[in-house]
């Protein structure tokens, strides 16, 4: 109890010392490719020929708090389809090679640290780099045996038919976060991002009770590289910049 009277206090301390300083809400959505990365063990390369990319998509909504006009942090909440395009080549029909389309839906929560470069007056380098912890709360298969497509074409958020529920995954994801892109002022408020980010799974995503039973006891990570699209609006003052205060 003592321990969290003490974070309590600490955080209204900070609150009451943010007042008139900047903060940013963004609108954020994110074209990726993803896929399921294989390690520790032999055949992983094998393994990683197999499973192949797929294109996908994130969205959410980001608040981003400045302590400097060279430094903010930011969290908020994050939607995120991930998964794989699996090709099986024993499997087929009419010469076709069989095709799994799989997709992990989450919800997570980044925490990321941004250093802000301006290059000039309306325009800045992000770099970004952080943590992100999610929950997998649906997984989608869709192929011949599944939904009865040797091919299955990806549709928005996989409202089709003749889908089925599966568990090959861990319930948990947690992932470290990294990408450098562009901020650029749209007007004196409003600002639009740019910024390639790539997302590593730091867990194992597979689940040994699921239905990735194996004697190979391979590691596989949900990973991707997308592009970051933002658009924000600046809240308060501007921040004061403390180096000139020094």
């Amino acid at each position: 109890m003592r321990s969290f009277l003490t974070a309590l206090a600490l955080i209204i301390t900070l609150s009451a010392t943010a007042g008139g300083e900047k903060f940013q809400i963004n609108f954020m959505i994110q074209p990726s490719g993803e896929w399921l990365w294989f390690s520790a063990s032999p055949n992983a390369a094998a393994y990683n020929n197999l499973w192949g990319p797929k294109l996908s998509y994130n969205f959410g909504l980001e608040y981003k708090r400045f302590f400097d006009p060279s430094l903010s942090l930011s969290t908020g909440i994050l939607y995120m389809n991930k998964g794989f395009r699996n090709v099986d080549p024993f499997a087929g029909v009419d010469g076709k090679k069989a095709v799994t389309l799989m997709s992990a839906h989450i919800a997570s929560i980044p925490l990321y640290l941004n250093i802000h470069n301006r290059i000039s007056r309306r325009v800045e380098m992000i770099y970004t780099i952080g943590v992100a912890g999610g929950y997998i709360f649906a997984e989608r298969a869709r192929n011949r045996n599944y939904s009865n497509e040797a091919i299955p074409n990806q549709g928005i958020l996989d409202v089709t038919q003749e889908q089925s529920n599966v568990n090959l995954f861990n319930d948990v994801y947690v992932g470290a976060h990294a990408g450098v892109g562009i901020s650029a002022y749209l007007k004196s408020r409003v600002v639009l991002v740019v910024q390639p980010m790539y997302k590593f799974q730091i867990n194992n995503a597979r689940d040994y009770l699921g239905q990735f039973a194996s004697g190979d006891p391979f590691n596989a990570r949900l990973n991707s590289l997308g592009l970051d699209l933002r658009i924000g609006y600046f809240f308060t003052k501007q921040v004061r910049n403390r180096k000139k205060e020094i």
